[in-house]
């Protein structure tokens, strides 16, 4: 009896593994959106598209693509430096973000820069 409670404990958890993965995966969907930088932070970037203006919080996990931040990210790493969001991404800079939709926030895992802004 004991063993057979077993097995279909066994079972039961194997079948609950693919509805479990797949819950995981339609709630970490990656989204994108494109826009204009309006406000950016080390902890925040703000962009606003055609339609909306949409904030994501950035964390160490958001990895940033521009313009010359392989350059400038090993001589701040050189001079013993953090990098922080806005070393490379501005006001006025033309983005794409990907980006997933975590409850009340959206979490940017992804920083394109495609065009800089106009300098000041």
């Amino acid at each position: 009896m004991r063993r057979l409670v077993g097995i279909l404990a066994v079972a039961l958890a194997i079948a609950a593994v693919p509805s479990f993965a797949s819950a995981q995966t339609a709630a970490a969907k990656t989204m994108n959106a494109q826009g204009t930088v309006s406000a950016v932070s080390p902890e925040s970037i703000t962009v606003k598209g055609k339609t909306e203006t949409l904030t994501f919080t950035i964390d160490k996990e958001t990895s940033v693509t521009a313009k010359g931040a392989t350059h400038k990210s090993l001589a701040l790493k050189a001079d013993g430096k953090s990098t922080v969001l806005t070393d490379f991404v501005k006001n006025g800079d033309t983005v794409t973000v990907q980006y997933h939709d975590m409850g009340t926030m959206k979490h940017a895992s992804r920083i394109n820069v495609t065009a800089a802004g106009a300098p000041k």
